[in-house]
């Protein structure tokens, strides 16, 4: 059994280096971490691929930025490719804001047969590190929405891109929806995976607790509250004329 862990990044040559190098120290068995490098112009991808020579990894790599939705569908896209059913495939940013302490509960609780674990700020033991307040009411307000939409029990955080999946489960997905699964071009794309997997079957998802650390953070925010708005109501309009629904 092989966990993947998809470390998305952007212009995170501030703190890319520290975040593999902490990943790395973890020692977790059959670990195996994939960074999708979305077109960074700075020293994201050269501080990465110099890793290599210590670190295992594999680079995936965008000649230009496409958006976080392109980092999804590539990083997830290449685990489900080369796994095997039974094995685990992880998302984490790569700005350091998430406590990597998590790890080991989400292998835990995928290994005892959920198909979907959430890190979550909103169990016991979870929460917020210097999030800005206008942030902070956006994410409670977008996931409360989600949870009254989506209806995925028990998960109470949607936005996070702390998340783990049984391989098998996002290989169904990539069969059935083709290259529907993720449609969104933004940050909505997360919660999009989430949705779209919740209408292949019922699923056993669980929660455990994450700090988001918006202090630990050495690059620029990326996420545009208006933008992300607008894709929340474009998907609304375009799921509720053509829901979103699996071939057969």
């Amino acid at each position: 059994m092989t966990t993947r862990l998809v470390v998305l990044a952007y212009n995170e040559e501030a703190g890319i280096g520290q975040s593999l190098a902490a990943i790395h120290g973890l020692g977790l068995p059959d670990l195996d971490v994939i960074v999708v490098d979305d077109g960074s112009t700075d020293r994201t991808e050269s501080i990465v691929r110099q890793m290599k020579a210590t670190v295992p990894l594999e680079l995936l790599s965008h000649e230009v930025n496409r958006g976080v939705a392109a980092a999804f569908d590539t990083g997830l896209r290449h685990a489900a490719a080369i796994s095997k059913p039974g094995d685990f495939v992880i998302t984490i940013e790569g700005d350091g804001t998430n406590s990597l302490q998590a790890l080991g509960p989400i292998i835990s609780l995928l290994g005892e047969g959920y198909d979907v674990v959430c890190g979550s700020r909103y169990v016991p033991g979870g929460g917020y590190h210097g999030f800005p307040l206008g942030r902070r009411i956006w994410s409670v307000g977008a996931n409360l929405v989600m949870r009254w939409y989506c209806g995925l029990v028990p998960v109470k955080d949607y936005t996070l891109f702390y998340r783990g999946y049984r391989a098998e489960l996002l290989q169904e997905a990539f069969r059935r929806y083709g290259r529907r699964f993720i449609e969104a071009q933004g940050f909505f794309a997360n919660i999009e995976i989430l949705v779209k997997l919740s209408r292949l079957r019922p699923l056993r998802a669980a929660e455990t607790p994450v700090v988001y650390a918006y202090g630990a953070k050495r690059s620029g925010s990326k996420m545009r509250v208006w933008r992300n708005l607008s894709e929340y109501l474009r998907f609304f309009v375009r799921d509720s004329r053509r829901p979103s629904r699996p071939r057969s």
